[in-house]
Formats: structure tokens, C-alpha cells, sequence
């Protein structure tokens, strides 16, 4: 997926189902959306084609009207591009000022920074 494209709340519910269950068709996801945002099978389609435009999603026809849809992008892949992202524009490139705002904003004690570093130390 390039550098750039975003993906909207709606289709990254069915990236998290295609991150789950691997390669799944419309229906299977439909199935797994059931309780989620997206509860119209024609609004289901379109976010899927999008997702095909956009690189993320690889779409295999099975028969006439059943196609198979297949992750590209690896959610650690997208987790790192959005961290990347967030880190230049908010806070101008900085980790260490992310990092600060992280632990000062999410109440994150000594003993946590401790287990991270432990953590990090052991890598």
C-alpha cells in the first residue's frame, strides 16, 4: 500500500477480520461484521473495492459470484506506516517528544517504564 493512502475507521473493521481469519470472501466477512459498522452488504462491497484500489486487499475470483479476499498489507506494516505518520505530523519527527506525551498523557508509572526498558535491554 503506497505511502499516503489512508484507511477509514469502516474499512479497517474488515482489515482486523482479514488480520484475523486470513483470506475470507464477502460473506464470511459480512458474517464476522454482523455487530459492527458496517451492516449493508452493498456498503461491505464498496469498501472492499476500495481497499482493492488502495493496495491493502488482493481479490481472487472464485466463480461467478464468489471472490476471495486477501490481505496485503500485514497489520504490523500498518501500525508502523500510521506511527510514522503520526510522528511527523504531530510531533514534527520527534519519537522522544511522542514518547513523552505518551507516558505523560496515559498515566504510564515507573514500574511500566522499568518493564519496558527490562524489555527493550533484553532484545
Amino acid at each position: 500500500m503506497p505511502y499516503g493512502e489512508t484507511i477509514t475507521d469502516a474499512e479497517l473493521d474488515i482489515m482486523n477480520v482479514l488480520w484475523e481469519n486470513g483470506a475470507s470472501t464477502s460473506p464470511a466477512i459480512f458474517e464476522a461484521l454482523k455487530n459492527g459498522r458496517s451492516k449493508n452488504r452493498g456498503t461491505l462491497k464498496t469498501l472492499l473495492a476500495r481497499l482493492v484500489q488502495k493496495g491493502a486487499v488482493r481479490c481472487e475470483k472464485i466463480n461467478a459470484r464468489n471472490y476471495l479476499y486477501i490481505p496485503i498489507v500485514t497489520k504490523d506494516e500498518y501500525i508502523n506506516q500510521n506511527r510514522k505518520r503520526l510522528i511527523d505530523r504531530v510531533f514534527n519527527g520527534s519519537v522522544q517528544e511522542s514518547l513523552l506525551n505518551f507516558i505523560k498523557e496515559e498515566n504510564v508509572t515507573r514500574e511500566d517504564l522499568e518493564k519496558i526498558i527490562k524489555q527493550i535491554e533484553e532484545d
